[in-house]
């Protein structure tokens, strides 16, 4: 006797949305048919952004941001997609700084998380202080049970530098942001420009 599928009811895509603004369609979108929106944890550790960098060019030296993949968005993409990343950033922070064993140890999982989010934006600075605290430990004894989780695996992180970084990343998020996603003048020249070219072999 063959399994019986379950029916999985799915989206109309010519479904009329009531919201016209891009984050109310998203949360009714979510929330369509029941489905709930997600919520954020209560962030246990605050970064503070006093001493932070205020200058544009001096955030983009420290961040070692590459603003090339931004640059490709739209600005009403980007300014969505770094609102979402300030907050992201601050809670992830907060999960690292949670798991911290004085002096500098702090649990594998989500400092692996950390770099992920911080690499797919390019924020170079930060995501090498995580690999930094990667590289002086072995994985030998921590096999991976699932996906970047290694339980019981601690990591000797760079703290000062950590938090030091994470502030400037957050607080050049938080510029861009404030600009509605506008690129601040000091992205232009790190913008990588590759020229596109069509090549057709004669058949």
């Amino acid at each position: 006797m063959g399994r019986v599928k379950k029916q999985v009811e799915l989206i109309d895509p010519d479904e009329n949305w009531k919201s016209k603004d891009p984050k109310e369609l998203a949360y009714e979108i979510a929330t369509f048919m029941g489905g709930e929106w997600p919520t954020r944890p209560i962030r246990k550790v605050q970064l503070s952004l006093d001493g932070a960098p205020t200058d544009d060019e001096e955030l983009f030296e420290i961040t070692k941001l590459n603003p090339t993949l931004l640059s490709e968005m739209t600005i009403k993409t980007r300014f969505l997609f770094l609102e979402v990343y300030l907050d992201d950033i601050q809670d992830v922070y907060s999960e690292v700084m949670e798991t911290l064993q004085p002096p500098n140890l702090v649990s594998y999982n989500p400092l692996r998380k950390f770099k992920h989010l911080t690499i797919s934006l390019s924020y170079m600075a930060v995501s090498q202080v995580c690999q930094d605290a990667f590289d002086a430990v072995s994985f030998d004894d921590y096999p991976e049970v699932a996906p970047d989780d290694r339980p019981g695996l601690m990591c000797p992180l760079d703290i000062a530098e950590f938090t030091r970084h994470t502030a400037a990343a957050t607080a050049l998020t938080k510029m861009m942001v404030e600009a509605e996603g506008e690129l601040p003048p000091a992205a232009e020249p790190r913008i990588i420009r590759v020229e596109k070219k069509f090549y057709y072999d004669d058949v």
